[in-house]
């Protein structure tokens, strides 16, 4: 029975402190957690029209901002974007929607259209992935909110409920 003690108690001692450093460790992650906003890196990109070039930046300083990754496919996408559609009526916003995984503009704009998705003044497509890249978009939607001095106010994964979608743009506007 010696024994058994003689041995136990280092690994005790091991395991005391390895959880006293995880739980200190836990603590100090929320008191030192950052919830400032971060500046939305720059995406480049030509909208739907084929004629001119739209960079998110161009936005900065001007108005807010939502910017959605969107794949037209997805029946998800597809609701957001017509709720999106109606819900900036009321607000000076710029809406960016950009159509991952894209293959054409034309193929895509045919099943926008196909699928009924709004296209908003600055559609742009991401055909080779890289402003879906530049924000590790993995999949869609993706909605930011981004305020007109290019601050990230809010991210929404998927779906968006009304009262969430006001209070999102109530605070880029």
């Amino acid at each position: 029975m010696r024994r058994f003690t003689h041995f136990s108690r280092p690994i005790i001692v091991f395991a005391a402190i390895l959880l006293l450093i995880l739980l200190l460790y836990l603590v100090l992650s929320l008191v030192w957690r950052s919830d400032d906003p971060q500046y939305a890196p720059d995406i480049t990109g030509v909208t739907a029209d084929g004629t001119s070039l739209f960079s998110l930046s161009d936005n900065r300083g001007e108005t807010g901002t939502v910017l959605i990754f969107f794949d037209p496919e997805t029946g998800k996408a597809v609701e957001l974007m017509q709720q999106l559609s109606t819900a900036v009526e009321g607000y000076e916003v710029d809406v960016v929607a950009v159509a991952v995984g894209a293959e054409s503009v034309e193929g895509e704009l045919a099943l926008m259209e196909e699928q009924a998705v709004p296209v908003f003044s600055h559609t742009l497509f991401d055909l080779d992935g890289a402003m879906a890249e530049t924000y590790n978009i993995s999949a869609a939607p993706i909605t930011y909110f981004i305020d007109k001095n290019g601050l990230v106010q809010d991210v929404f994964i998927s779906s968006i409920s009304e009262k969430s979608l006001q209070k999102a743009l109530a605070s880029i506007a």
